[in-house]
């Protein structure tokens, strides 16, 4: 816990901007999080959704403005009235409190499910073999892999192979967890199981921002809706009023071309 009030909130983007040569993908992001609440962020392809995830936790280095967690710069620090960006070590701390959760698992083929969830909390936090095993069994259980812990990823589903990268996500014990199109390069009788971990996860109070293309799960799961076209939030708020009261033409076109299609 920071010790800093409920009211502030947990992630906050200012001004964001993402530029790739002269392409300008995001357009001066302003955004806030706030902690126990599920943002899902939906919009074409194209639009800036992952570019301005993957700014989050710095993955990818804004070229303008700033990400806040708990009211603190992510991926640079102040020295004196200077400001310096953070070296690897620094970053890596900072990160930990960030969980990511990609469109592919990224699993390391050779080790198995619960390998795989212990490795970070042992390499990254010293914590001992014995404990980071019993952590990971709870956070495979609660994620429905219990039993397919000695499992390696060859040997799993997809959806299974999801349900591992977020325990293993989950292990590091992160404020907030980040979503990229977690269910996109699923089968679609596969989509289910990774939704219902994700819908649990809310229900528990978990901190989630979600790329997302699942208009069903953006629409029960979510606090809060942020439509993004063209590197700009073109329309955010409530998921029932930006879902049956959008305000904004460009919305209104999107939402009833991806809801016919639903």
């Amino acid at each position: 816990m920071s010790g800093k009030t409920n009211s502030e909130p947990l992630l906050k983007v200012e001004r964001l901007y993402k530029s790739f040569g002269n392409l300008e993908v995001l357009r001066g992001i302003d955004l806030s999080v706030n902690r126990g609440d599920v943002t899902c962020i939906v919009g074409p392809s194209g639009s800036g959704k992952s570019t301005l995830l993957r700014c989050l936790n710095y993955l990818e280095k804004p070229t303008g403005g700033a990400v806040f967690l708990h009211g603190e710069p992510v991926g640079v620090r102040w020295k004196g009235d200077k400001l310096y960006e953070m070296n690897f070590n620094e970053l890596a701390r900072q990160r930990q409190r960030m969980g990511m959760v990609f469109q592919g698992f990224h699993l390391f083929p050779h080790k198995t499910a619960l390998e795989n969830v212990i490795e970070a909390p042992m390499l990254v936090k010293g914590v001992s073999r014995t404990k980071a095993t019993e952590e990971a069994m709870v956070l495979l259980e609660r994620v429905g892999m219990k039993e397919r812990a000695g499992y390696y990823p060859a040997q799993l589903s997809g959806g299974q192979q999801q349900r591992a990268a977020i325990a293993r996500s989950l292990a590091m014990k992160p404020d907030v967890m980040l979503f990229d199109e977690p269910t996109s390069a699923l089968d679609p009788e596969l989509v289910g199981e990774v939704l219902a971990v994700m819908r649990q996860l809310a229900n528990d109070g978990m901190t989630m921002v979600v790329v997302t293309h699942e208009m069903g799960f953006a629409r029960d799961v979510a606090d809060h809706l942020v439509f993004m076209d063209g590197g700009v939030i073109v329309e955010q708020g409530k998921p029932v009023d930006v879902l049956t009261r959008p305000q904004h033409d460009r919305t209104k076109s999107f939402l009833a071309r991806v809801l016919d299609d639903a």
